[in-house]
């Protein structure tokens, strides 16, 4: 089984540098052209199935890649809940909020989450239940969008990262419409491509904006 991932397009949000988690804003025109251009490079591909986060704008970019084809909403695949910190300017948290969030992705191993928000083990638990989900069906290859940092823990988990590895992914945030591909054979996940964007009109360096 193929399995192929996309982060949703850009935002209004992405440009102001806040916090979207279970918020949401609409993509950007470059988001858009992001889109059509990973339309244009799937065209010649077939999926058994396309599973989309029901969050607008993951479920935006889905359309936009797939216009004409039936998208599979699934709850597991939206973002992490940030809780208070939701629609947030990253750039006017105070202390105690620059403190957890920092935790949060540098030391994901002691994080239990932003206040009010999800934590490691929740995210876990249903990102797990997703891949155990797809990966029982069968399908030859499968489309996922989804978001940054459900993205980290989709891949980490794929990849067997232990949790206090997880920064070796959200370090290097991909591009929203980039293309990610794992082959899963005999219980195995393998990564045969990361982070693609050498076909995208619009090419963008997020720091811990989702």
């Amino acid at each position: 089984m193929k399995i192929y991932i996309t982060r949703h397009g850009r935002t209004v949000w992405n440009e102001e540098k806040r916090l979207q988690g279970r918020k949401d804003s609409p993509l950007t025109d470059n988001g858009k052209k992001n889109a059509a251009a990973l339309r244009e490079h799937l065209k010649d591909d077939h999926f058994d199935a396309i599973y989309t986060s029901p969050i607008k704008r993951a479920y935006d970019t889905a359309k936009l890649v797939f216009p004409d084809q039936t998208l599979i909403k699934d709850d597991r695949l939206m973002e992490m809940n940030f809780g208070v910190c939701e629609g947030m300017y990253l750039d006017h948290f105070d202390p105690s909020l620059k403190e957890v969030y920092s935790e949060l992705w540098e030391h994901p191993e002691r994080s239990k989450g932003l206040p009010g928000g999800e934590s490691y083990d929740e995210i876990e638990a249903r990102v797990r239940d997703f891949l155990a989900d797809i990966t029982s069906k069968d399908y030859e290859k499968v489309f996922v969008v989804t978001h940054g940092f459900c993205f980290t823990i989709l891949v980490s988990l794929m990849l067997g990262l232990k949790r206090k590895d997880y920064p070796q992914i959200n370090r290097n945030i991909v591009n929203g419409c980039s293309l990610t591909i794992f082959d899963y054979h005999d219980g195995t996940f393998k990564e045969e491509l990361y982070g693609d964007n050498s076909f995208l009109p619009v090419k963008t360096k997020d720091v811990f904006a989702r």
